[in-house]
C-alpha cells in the first residue's frame, strides 16, 4: 500500500497506519510496546501523585501504606531508565526518531507539570540531550538496516524528510540546553556535565549525513553542467 493511499484526503489514517510511520518505528508491534510502556508509566505516575496529594487525617496516603511507597520507588527507577537508557535501546531496536526523541521528555514533562515548574532544570536538560542523541541514533540504525553497512549514507539514498526532522529536533534540543547552561550556577552544571559527552553522537551522525548530502548534490550539479556543455 502506498503512502498516498494510506494518508490520502479521502480517509483518515487508521491506528495501524500511524503506528507503522517510520518516524515512530520500523515495526508496528515494537512501536506499540513503546507507546503502551509510556502510557503505563503515565498511569503509574498518576497513582503515585495521587498518593502524595490525597491526605487522610492530614497525612499523605503513601506514608500510610507500604504499597504507595513501593509504587514510588518503582516509579523513580522507571523514570530514571526512561530518561537515560531506554531511548537508546529503543532507537537501536526499532528506529523511530520522533518516538526516540520524545521518550525521555515524557517523564520530565509529567514531573514538571505536577510540580508546577516551567523552567528548564537538570532533568529537562539531560532529557533533551538524551533525546537528541537517541533521535540521531534512530536515524542511523534505520539506515544501517536498509544498507547493511555501518556507513549507510554512502550506500543508500538519504531520506531528506527524516534528515531534516532529526536536524531540527537536535537544534531545538541544543537551544534548550544552551538556555539551561546560560542561567545555571557552576554547581548545577556539574550534574549535567557527564551527559554533555552525548552531544558527540548527534553531531557526528548528522554531520556525516549532511556531508554526504552536500557531496551528492554538488556531484549531481557537476554532472548536469558537463552534460549541458
Amino acid at each position: 500500500m502506498s503512502t498516498d493511499d494510506r494518508y490520502g484526503f479521502d480517509r483518515r489514517p487508521a491506528i495501524d497506519d500511524v503506528l507503522e510511520h517510520p518516524l515512530l518505528g520500523l515495526e508496528r508491534r515494537r512501536t506499540s510496546v513503546a507507546i503502551v510502556s509510556l502510557l503505563a508509566l503515565t498511569a503509574l505516575f498518576a497513582v503515585s501523585y495521587a498518593g502524595s496529594a490525597v491526605a487522610v487525617g492530614g497525612a499523605p496516603l503513601e506514608t500510610l501504606t507500604t504499597q504507595f511507597d513501593t509504587i514510588t520507588k518503582v516509579l523513580i527507577a522507571l523514570v530514571t531508565a526512561t530518561i537515560t537508557i531506554l531511548p537508546f535501546v529503543y532507537a537501536a531496536w526499532n528506529g523511530g526518531p520522533l518516538l526516540s526523541f520524545s521518550m525521555p521528555l515524557v517523564p520530565v514533562l509529567l514531573v514538571d507539570v505536577a510540580a508546577g515548574q516551567y523552567v528548564l532544570g537538570v532533568d529537562a536538560a539531560v532529557a533533551l540531550t538524551v533525546g537528541a542523541a537517541a533521535c540521531a541514533l534512530a536515524l542511523f540504525a534505520t539506515d544501517v538496516r536498509r544498507a547493511g553497512s555501518l556507513r549507510p549514507w554512502r550506500s543508500v539514498e538519504i531520506d531528506a524528510v527524516h534528515l531534516l526532522f532529526v536536524t531540527m529536533a537536535i537544534l531545538v534540543a541544543a537551544a534548550g540546553v544552551a538556555q539551561f547552561v546560560a542561567i545555571q550556577p557552576p554547581r548545577t552544571l556539574e550534574w549535567y556535565a557527564p551527559f554533555g559527552v552525548l552531544w558527540l553522537v548527534p553531531v557526528g551522525i548528522v554531520g556525516a549525513y549532511w556531508q554526504a548530502a552536500i557531496r551528492t548534490t554538488v556531484g549531481a550539479r557537476a554532472e548536469e553542467t558537463e552534460v549541458e556543455s
